[in-house]
């Protein structure tokens, strides 16, 4: 019922489009996209909104089900094996085909040129990543809602029949502006959406984007004014900056960590076919880990908010293993370690079955780093520990963890300046998130999502005029002017045929119009001199075999790679089997060069 209403509230809009047309021709092109942009904009400051609200709701009433005492330690890590199967009885009877959870298929939906995605995602991800969230899956709501939003934009360019690129810019303004309405952050949302899901970057685009993202954290700071997190800082100094340094070194070695560690838990899940296997394998790990490390639970902004207000012993609330963290050297070691460990368990819970994204746990690991550091430098009493701020460590080993694994400096360095409310760490933020970006691209090819689309045989960075071609296909360029002959068809009518014809290939069909070879002025030329031959010789007698055939469907790419491989002019097109014209070599050329030449602006 539910997607059926999801369906009509798109459909009603169909009524609409008459009216669109008109209000298209009276604002002009780019003031009809700047308006349908703060349209995305609003829906998707909506929906993060509804999001965090359905997901608190669960939080609050799955933890409300425990008993209390001794028993809710005992208990509470069970809770994300709730969300986990909730999930998967959703997906496997509501969704029913496969489901892509991670920002990975956006990108490739953008980078391919088609911009599509489905419109069940506009509403699904609030439901599957609510749950496994708000039951403590330890992964994050940001890249849900990005995709949410980006679903919104997709299906809204699409529902008003805009281009390809428009479609593209709608899809980034709607991502951009989840991340805006949860951080109330419109610079690095509209970042966000450049780095991670434009394939390319428009200074103009940049316009749109940032709108759209003012746009939803207004929205969402009326509706859920309450803030991820409240970071007072103080200034830096000059003497601090080789430990800026040494924080970017390790935040692009932990970035690197969390990519390679995710990509190679989602490579170990793959091969488990069966979906329940799958959720109880990820629901053991998760009660063993969350029975001991009970910080390691759900979004983690909790405890770092702990350690930004100095209350760092509140991380062992709930640990049977408390005790054993107590001296000071062994708590430190203990930060270092959830580090690590927090990039193993968070893919686990979403492998296994549950949604959420890396954001916040990448967000989780800066902070733990940053405040690592800090403490060791003061304990260790380094050069200059006395002007050691762990609210700064924290702050900006957030934004390089972040950059690093997103391979997307500027939203890590916007991020947190808009978060802490200035630009007082701006300098050290630039130096921890370039040098981290950096180092985790040397270690790390692609980032963490390209890296999976890599892991999954995809393509993580096409070329644009390579999308472009693998966006069109053969059909719409097959000639259709040859002319076709049967082959039951005598010498004789092939004569006749080439003095009439223009061309000099002849394809040769069957009675149900199926291609089964061609005839060439090759072919003839042995028998021209025998004229006894002429009604006795049939095409099917002297044709050639058809040799390499594109579908109709094959992309102008497909049809590039195959003119390449075996040196031909033309090659035969065929629909379902059935002969459909031929296609040339210099017409496919031409008409790339035709896209290259009149490829439209993104804005």
């Amino acid at each position: 019922m539910i997607r059926q209403k999801i369906q009509h509230i798109f459909s009603s809009f169909t009524s609409m489009r008459t009216g669109s047309v008109v209000l298209r021709g009276a604002l002009g092109e780019k003031n009809y996209i700047l308006l349908l942009c703060c349209v995305v904009g609003v829906m998707s400051g909506l929906a993060a909104v509804l999001l965090r609200y359905f997901c608190e709701l669960v939080h609050h009433t799955s933890t409300g089900m425990l008993p209390g005492g001794m028993w809710t330690t005992y208990l509470l890590p069970a809770l994300p094996a709730l969300g986990i199967f909730l999930c998967i009885l959703f997906v496997r009877f509501w969704i029913r085909k496969p489901y892509e959870k991670s920002l990975a298929g956006v990108i490739t939906s953008a980078s391919n040129g088609t911009s599509e995605i489905p419109v069940e995602k506009t509403y699904s991800h609030i439901i599957t990543s609510g749950i496994s969230v708000g039951c403590g899956v330890s992964a994050g709501l940001e890249a849900p809602i990005a995709l949410t939003g980006s679903a919104i934009g997709s299906n809204f360019a699409k529902l008003f029949h805009l281009g390809r690129e428009s479609r593209t810019l709608l899809l980034a303004c709607g991502g951009g502006a989840g991340i805006s309405a949860v951080f109330n952050s419109p610079v690095a949302g509209a970042l966000f959406a450049c780095e991670i899901l434009l394939p390319e970057f428009s200074i103009p685009a940049l316009v749109p984007m940032l709108i759209s993202s003012a746009i939803a954290a207004v929205v969402a700071e009326l509706i859920y004014p309450s803030h991820t997190f409240m970071i007072q800082v103080t200034g830096w100094s000059m003497q601090n900056l080789p430990y800026y340094i040494m924080l970017g070194i390790l935040a692009g070695v932990v970035s690197a960590f969390v990519i390679k560690t995710s990509c190679g838990i989602a490579k170990r899940f793959e091969p488990l076919k069966n979906v329940w296997v799958k959720g109880v394998i990820g629901a053991l790990i998760l009660y063993i880990i969350f029975l001991i490390f009970p910080m390691l639970r759900g979004e983690g902004y909790g405890f770092v908010n702990d350690l930004l207000n100095g209350n760092e012993t509140r991380i062992l609330t709930g640990s049977p293993a408390a005790f054993l963290f107590e001296y000071k050297w062994v708590f430190l070691a203990l930060i270092g370690f959830l580090v690590l460990l927090k990039a193993a368990i968070s893919p686990v819970g979403v492998e296994s079955g549950g949604d959420g994204g890396i954001f916040a746990p990448s967000m989780f690991m800066g902070a733990f780093l940053g405040f690592f550091s800090a403490r060791l430098i003061r304990m260790a009493s380094l050069p200059g520990w006395e002007g050691i701020s762990e609210k700064n460590f924290i702050a900006v080993g957030m934004g390089g963890v972040l950059a690093g694994v997103m391979h997307a400096p500027m939203t890590g360095i916007f991020l947190i300046a808009e978060i802490t409310g200035g630009y007082k760490l701006f300098v050290p933020l630039m130096i921890v998130a370039s040098l981290s970006c950096f180092i985790c691209r040397k270690l790390s090819r692609y980032n963490v999502y390209k890296s999976m689309i890599a892991m999954r045989g995809g393509t993580p960075e096409q070329n644009k005029d390579v999308a472009a071609m693998e966006y069109l296909t053969v059909g719409e360029l097959a000639e259709k002017n040859f002319t076709v002959v049967r082959q039951d068809d005598t010498l004789r009518s092939l004569l006749a045929a080439f003095m009439h014809s223009t061309r000099n290939i002849f394809p040769v069909v069957d009675t149900d119009n199926k291609l089964v070879g061609l005839v060439t002025l090759d072919n003839i030329r042995p028998f021209l001199l025998d004229d006894q031959l002429y009604d006795v010789a049939l095409a099917y007698d002297i044709m050639s075999p058809t040799g390499p055939v594109l579908e109709y469907s094959d992309s102008l790419g497909d049809a590039t790679k195959l003119f390449e491989s075996c040196r031909l002019w033309n090659l035969p097109v065929v629909r379902n089997g059935m002969y459909y014209g031929f296609v040339s070599k210099s017409g496919v050329f031409d008409r790339y060069r035709d896209l290259l030449k009149n490829k439209p602006d993104l804005f």
